[in-house]
């Protein structure tokens, strides 16, 4: 429910995402989405996600564009640091396109939003920016090996984030940007959550 507000605050130029077919039809939303190049998915369909994917290696490589992916594809809801299974088809598109995969961590945000628990409050959530992995001279026999290194990567640095003591300034909706993964650099950035 946050994510998009807080990747907002690292989001760069000429980046898109992809999303589920479905919010394409939503008013206002899925009108901006596609205004902004979203790459719509229609997971039901396997024929067409792959042709959504062919089309979105060809416009990255053409426009020099990025495009955010969530690999596990749902929302976790975890409470600890963990990752569902990651989806290939970032991977296949990132081997596709020939581009590397740049790591964005989010760590777990429950003390600020968990509806379970019927939590909702400001707060600071951390994120990293991990190196890049390159994809290129890389095939599609490779997706498996570059999923798995992407996940181990990721989950080593989300392990690492729950470790870090979280901002007791009492700054109102802040959003912490780990600037270093591993260097323990963090950056504020204000954020309207």
């Amino acid at each position: 429910e946050l994510d998009v507000l807080m990747l907002g605050c690292i989001f760069p130029r000429w980046c898109s995402i992809t999303a589920k077919k479905s919010l394409k039809w939503m008013p206002v939303l899925g009108w901006f989405m596609a205004l902004s190049k979203t790459v719509f998915i229609d997971r039901a369909n396997r024929a067409t996600a792959r042709a959504a994917f062919d089309g979105a290696a060809a416009q990255m490589r053409r426009e020099k564009q990025s495009v955010f992916i969530f690999p596990e594809g749902t929302r976790s809801y975890a409470t600890s640091p963990d990752l569902l299974p990651f989806k290939k088809g970032a991977f296949h598109l990132a081997i596709q396109a020939q581009v590397p995969i740049v790591p964005v961590v989010v760590a777990n945000y429950s003390h600020i939003l968990n509806a379970k628990e019927r939590i909702f409050r400001s707060g600071v959530i951390d994120v990293s920016v991990l190196p890049p992995i390159p994809t290129t001279g890389l095939t599609s026999a490779d997706a498996d090996r570059l999923t798995q290194r992407t996940r181990d990567a990721m989950m080593d640095e989300l392990i690492r984030l729950s470790h870090l003591r979280p901002y007791d300034d009492g700054a109102a909706a802040a959003t912490g940007v780990d600037m270093g993964a591993g260097t323990g650099a963090r950056r504020k950035v204000e954020a309207a959550l």
